[in-house]
């Protein structure tokens, strides 16, 4: 089994695909509803269905305060120690404005009875978005939230429909690449490259050119 890819907190979303694993790589972005994943020549992929909990809390807090407090690290200790269970029980998928919306899942212990398991934690998680403990344990106010497909607190001035996307990571430049083909070699040259290239060929032009039309190769050497 191939985990997807960790919370990248530079993007805001889980970490892009690198291909360096190979077939099976793969991430879930949660803004979209997508799961991304690489296949390779002769690569089988099987999907497996788990249940977790999907939940969505909107804090009254700055982005610079949430992660100046310990950003996803923290959330994830203080709301998994508030419910009773292991910190790697919880995963955040996506952080954004709006002031601060954190996407997370909830998974249940790796056992037969993940269902009721889920059914107590759904109970336990309302409970505490509801309470006043709840301040403390997300660490600001919540607007806003849901869990489970259903909403717990409801804010009619926000429209979830409308929120912004994730940081995405810098578009890597795209360089050109020239092409000079004979028989038995094919050079491939970037952009900065041949230009360089095409400046030193002009300056040769320029030299050669001088030195002919004042009637002598020689000065060209001197």
């Amino acid at each position: 089994m191939i985990d997807a890819k960790p919370f990248d907190e530079k993007t805001g979303a889980t970490a892009l695909l690198t291909g360096y694993k190979g077939c099976g790589e793969n991430r879930w972005v949660a803004i979209s509803n997508q799961l991304e994943f690489i296949l390779t020549p002769g690569c089988t992929v099987r999907l497996q269905k788990y249940d977790t909990i999907q939940s969505n809390v909107r804090m009254e807090w700055t982005m610079d305060e949430f992660y100046d407090s310990g950003g996803p690290t923290s959330f994830i200790d203080r709301v998994s120690a508030a419910l009773g269970i292991h910190a790697s029980q919880m995963k955040v998928v996506a952080v954004y404005t709006g002031s601060v919306v954190v996407e997370y899942e909830i998974e249940p212990e790796d056992t037969d009875d993940s269902a009721a398991q889920l059914r107590a934690l759904q109970t336990s998680l309302t409970a505490l978005i509801e309470s006043d403990e709840g301040v403390a344990a997300f660490g600001a106010p919540v607007l806003s939230a849901s869990s489970g497909g259903s909403a717990i607190i409801e804010d009619p001035t926000y429209n979830p429909a409308a929120r912004p996307t994730a940081a995405t990571a810098p578009i890597p430049e795209v360089k050109q690449k020239a092409t000079v083909t004979s028989t038995d070699v094919t050079l491939y040259l970037d952009t900065p490259t041949r230009n360089s290239l095409i400046g030193i060929l002009v300056v040769l032009v320029l030299i050669v050119g001088c030195c002919f039309g004042c009637g002598t190769l020689t000065i060209c050497f001197y």
